[in-house]
């Protein structure tokens, strides 16, 4: 299991931290031991590229399988991204996709992403990497809007099927893990971390998904209103 980013991730990292200023982290936290799932906000890019930019433990994101591999990030750039989503005409994104394709599944490998897969019995894959990850002390970063591509600050409708770490998880190990909201603010350069959210086993695991996946989504929104001045302000 890796315990550290690529050269390639580290390189690219770099040049993104010389063009910016350095964020400010405020980590709420009581207790800050161990693995945990970090979730997060999106915001059309902002989330991910602000956290991974920044934030200094080494985690584990999940990443939409297509862009693991170079073949199938090009025709989802192709058929997708270029064309539909941003109306290019096919053959001007049939010869961007190519460095695109290559960067990004480039990228992604040295991040040392796990991969995620859509309606597709190969989710069970992605559990057990999730697991073993945490089991071997790295921390998972997830990003589950329904609509990654809005910007806006507030957290809306999000999927809730990342929550069965938790089923696999305790499975396993009969602990429970630790959801911690984190969030990018944009306007004050800063990276919020909220306290962690557990299943309590109380309720059926299908009853609890559905109330843990709405307190993750209530601290998410709250996070960023929230200023609580009695914790340590932490600069990287």
């Amino acid at each position: 299991m890796p315990t550290d980013y690529g050269v390639f991730y580290k390189f690219i990292r770099g040049i993104l931290r010389l063009s910016s200023k350095k964020a400010t982290i405020q980590d709420f936290r009581k207790n800050k031991e161990g693995p945990v799932v970090y979730v997060s906000h999106h915001q059309n890019m902002v989330g991910p590229i602000s956290v991974l930019k920044w934030y200094p433990e080494f985690v584990r994101t999940w990443i939409f399988s297509v862009f693991m591999a170079y073949e199938t990030s090009y025709h989802q750039y192709v058929d997708y991204t270029l064309t539909e989503r941003f109306g290019w005409p096919r053959s001007i994104a049939k010869i961007v996709a190519i460095p695109l394709a290559w960067f990004a599944s480039t990228l992604t490998r040295s991040g040392r992403g796990i991969p995620v897969y859509r309606q597709s019995r190969d989710v069970l894959q992605t559990m057990n990497e999730s697991v073993e990850a945490l089991e071997n002390g790295s921390s998972i970063l997830i990003f589950p809007d329904v609509d990654y591509s809005d910007d806006s600050q507030e957290m809306k409708e999000i999927y809730d099927g990342f929550l069965y770490i938790e089923k696999y998880y305790y499975r396993k190990t009969k602990q429970h893990v630790p959801f911690v909201p984190i969030v990018a603010l944009n306007e004050s350069n800063e990276i919020r971390v909220g306290e962690p959210i557990y299943f309590t086993g109380r309720l059926s695991f299908f009853k609890e998904k559905k109330v843990v996946a709405e307190e993750i989504q209530h601290a998410l929104n709250t996070l960023p209103k929230d200023v609580i001045t009695q914790h340590v302000t932490k600069t990287i």
